[in-house]
C-alpha cells in the first residue's frame, strides 16, 4: 500500500464522535491481545478487525500522526484521535472506492500467510505432478510448513494435492471473476512463475493494495470453506488454527468454573496467579455470546455500581469512585462489559 492510501485506510479504524486510541487499534490489528485491547476493542466495535493488518499496525502511530497533519483526524493529549469533518469525507471516499474484506473476522481465527504458503504449494505440486515432474524445488522456504506439508503428503499423496484444484473451482465460482483471476495469478505452476502485486495490479487496472486486500480475502474465505467442506485438504489447513479472540487456556479456566470451582480452587489447580484467572473470564465475557454474567456479580452488587454511575456513559466510568464500596475491579469490569454488550458504547 502506497503512502497515501495507507494515510486514507488508517482513518477507517476511527470515529467522528468519539476518540479512539491508537495504541489500542495497533493491538487489534496486529494481534497482540490483551484483556485491556480486547475490552477496548470492544468498547469501539472494532473486534473484527483483529490480525487483519499487520503492516499498518505496525505503523499506526505514524500514519495517524501523519492524517493529523493533513487535517483529517484531531489528535488529544492522551493519544486518541477523533475523525474531522473532512476526515470523514476521505474515509467515505476510500471506502467507496478500494476493496474491502468481507469476513474481516475470519482473520483473528486462521493464520492467512501460513494457509497462503501451504495453498501456494499445493497448486505448484499439483500442476508439477500432472506435467509428470518430480524435480522441481518448493516455492516456500519455511521448514515448518514443509514439513507439514510432507507429512500430510505422505498420508493423502497426489489426491489430496489434486483436491485443492477442485476446491479451488468450486470457491470460485460464486466469486467475481476479476476477483478470482487476480487471487489465482499469483500462484506458479509447472515453467510458470506466479505474477507479482505490482504486475496484477497493472494487468487489471488496480491499486497495489486493493490487489492485496483481494488476496487476502479471499484465501481467508477459502481456508473457511475447504474447512467446512472436509476432506483431505481441510486436515492440512487445522495446522494453522489461530486461537481466536479467546485463548484455549481461558477457555479451559471458563469450563472449570462453570462446572463449580471457584476462581481460587481453578489458580490453585491450574498454577495460575488469581489475577491471571479473572483476566480469562474477563476475555470470555466480552468475546462469548453467552456468558452467565449474574452468576459472578450479585443483583445488590450490580445495582450499587448503577446507582454510583448513573447518568454517565459507560465507558467514561472511573473505578476510583467505587473506593470504600468493597466491590471488586473484577466486578466493576464485569458490569461495563454486559452493559456494553446489551445497549452500545454510546449508552
Amino acid at each position: 500500500m502506497n503512502n497515501s492510501l495507507a494515510v486514507q485506510r488508517v482513518l477507517t479504524y476511527y470515529d467522528d464522535r468519539f476518540a479512539r486510541r491508537a495504541t489500542v487499534i495497533r493491538q487489534l490489528l496486529t494481534n497482540r491481545l490483551t484483556t485491556s485491547s480486547r475490552f477496548w476493542g470492544m468498547c469501539y466495535g472494532l473486534l473484527d478487525i483483529v490480525n487483519t493488518d499487520y503492516e499498518l499496525g505496525m505503523s499506526l502511530e505514524r500514519v495517524s500522526d501523519l492524517a493529523a497533519d493533513r487535517g483529517w483526524l484531531e489528535k488529544d493529549p492522551d493519544a486518541a484521535y477523533t475523525l474531522t469533518p473532512l476526515g470523514k469525507k476521505v474515509r467515505d471516499d476510500y471506502l467507496s472506492l478500494h476493496k474491502k474484506l468481507k469476513k474481516p473476522e475470519l482473520f483473528a481465527k486462521y493464520s492467512c500467510r501460513k494457509i497462503f504458503a501451504l495453498v501456494t504449494l499445493c497448486v505448484q505440486v499439483a500442476s508439477e505432478l500432472s506435467f509428470g515432474n518430480r524435480s522441481y524445488v518448493p516455492i516456500t522456504t519455511d521448514y515448518h510448513l514443509l514439513q507439514i506439508f510432507k507429512a500430510w503428503y505422505l498420508a493423502y499423496g497426489k489426491a489430496g494435492a489434486a483436491e485443492v484444484r477442485i476446491d479451488l473451482e468450486e470457491f470460485l465460482k460464486e466469486e467475481d471473476e476479476t476477483d478470482a483471476a487476480v487471487f489465482m495469478s499469483k500462484f506458479a505452476g509447472h515453467e510458470m512463475s506466479g505474477r507479482t502485486r505490482e504486475q496484477i495490479a497493472d494487468d487489471y487496472g488496480l491499486e497495489v493494495s486493493d490487489v492485496v486486500i483481494i488476496e487476502r480475502d479471499l484465501m481467508i474465505r477459502f481456508a473457511e470453506f475447504v474447512i467446512n467442506e472436509g476432506g483431505s485438504l481441510a486436515e492440512l489447513f487445522k495446522h494453522e488454527l489461530n486461537e481466536g479472540l479467546v485463548s484455549s487456556s481461558a477457555l479451559k479456566t471458563y469450563e472449570m468454573i462453570c462446572h463449580g470451582k471457584s476462581t481460587e480452587e481453578v489458580a490453585k489447580f491450574r498454577k495460575l496467579k488469581n489475577s491471571t484467572v479473572i483476566e480469562h473470564l474477563l476475555d470470555c465475557a466480552i468475546v462469548l455470546d453467552e456468558f452467565p454474567f449474574e452468576r459472578f456479580v450479585s443483583l445488590a452488587r450490580k445495582s450499587r455500581i448503577e446507582e454510583v454511575y448513573a447518568g454517565q456513559r459507560t465507558v467514561y466510568w472511573d473505578f476510583r469512585m467505587l473506593a470504600g464500596t468493597g466491590i471488586s475491579f473484577y466486578e466493576y469490569r464485569l458490569v461495563q462489559i454486559e452493559r456494553i454488550k446489551e445497549n452500545g458504547s454510546s449508552y
